[in-house]
């Protein structure tokens, strides 16, 4: 390292991941930036993950393993809220256990952070193909010149990017916690939609500095968007950002977000699957609705689960 205080921390959640995980990490070895940490943390993976962590935290002391501790929900979510807790950079990068960094990844985000005094910078990612190695287009198509970066565009999808892609500050990731009961898929998306509540400078980068591994048989492929699992997906992302996002008192988006929880559980209803959540999506729902649509939506995923009607009462609590 260039001193004994590193600039960058990047933190990794790592979870089976053996195979894999060497090409990431030597990834990170090849950075012109070398001004940096890696936290590493193991979610008592069942393969050789750790085993290969060792192997690189013997190699290069940057790189730091832990363990995730028992008392913590499983997920990556709660190995990188731990992870920031272990790490000392002043500025913070995310990055998956299975994805490539661009040589000059750090450097150009680095640099481009600094030089305009800025509290984040986000680059671009290309998707490859972890079968073929075939390049497959960006998670995120949308003009970067023109968009504008706030929590409202990002939760209605106008703009977005991947955890890969952000390098921030300490000060403006320290008081957003990754969402440990997002386990599977919306991680990302909960915690950039809360991070855009707090006061920002930030830049949109044109520069592809990521490849992300694609799985054909991915979590994200193995849901059929007419499927009860998916309806069950989106129902917790909405009904958990929505519940976070009390804090900052942003009635607009919690109502959103309430509505598309109300959307997707009148269809978990419909296919008789438990709806999350329910008891305390109608609290919510009282409060920033009324109390007459809470009483509405339980209505209608009554009469869904047991008579396969309703839709006009949830078409009521949702107005």
């Amino acid at each position: 390292m260039v001193n004994n205080q590193p600039e960058i921390s990047i933190i990794i959640p790592v979870f089976n991941r053996a195979s894999l995980l060497p090409q990431t990490l030597d990834s990170i070895l090849k950075q012109t930036f070398t001004n940096w940490e890696c936290i590493l943390v193991d979610d008592l993976s069942v393969d050789e993950s750790y085993y290969v962590m060792g192997q690189y935290q013997n190699k290069d002391n940057r790189f730091k393993i832990f363990k995730r501790p028992n008392h913590l929900k499983k997920g990556a979510n709660a190995c990188r809220n731990f992870g920031f807790l272990k790490s000392s950079g002043d500025l913070i990068k995310w990055f998956d256990s299975d994805d490539i960094m661009l040589p000059k990844h750090l450097e150009i985000a680095h640099k481009k952070l600094i030089e305009n005094n800025l509290d984040f910078v986000v680059t671009d990612t290309v998707n490859f193909s972890h079968e073929t190695g075939e390049l497959l287009g960006k998670p995120y198509e949308f003009d970067r010149d023109t968009a504008v970066i706030s929590a409202k565009s990002f939760a209605w999808h106008k703009i977005g990017w991947i955890t890969d892609d952000f390098l921030g500050t300490r000060q403006i990731v320290e008081n957003v916690k990754f969402n440990e009961h997002i386990i599977t898929d919306g991680d990302e998306y909960n915690f950039f939609v809360k991070l855009l509540e707090q006061p920002f400078k930030g830049m949109l980068l044109k520069d592809i500095l990521t490849y992300r591994r694609v799985h054909n048989n991915s979590l994200t492929k193995m849901y059929d968007e007419n499927s009860s699992l998916f309806f069950g997906k989106i129902v917790n992302i909405k009904f958990q950002t929505a519940k976070d996002l009390v804090e900052y008192n942003n009635k607009e988006l919690i109502r959103w977000f309430l509505n598309g929880y109300m959307q997707n559980s009148f269809k978990l209803a419909m296919s008789k699957r438990k709806v999350p959540y329910k008891i305390h999506a109608f609290k919510l729902i009282c409060n920033y609705f009324t109390s007459f649509k809470g009483l509405a939506f339980l209505l209608a995923l009554f009469m869904a689960r047991f008579f396969k009607v309703g839709y006009n009462v949830m078409k009521y609590a949702r107005s």
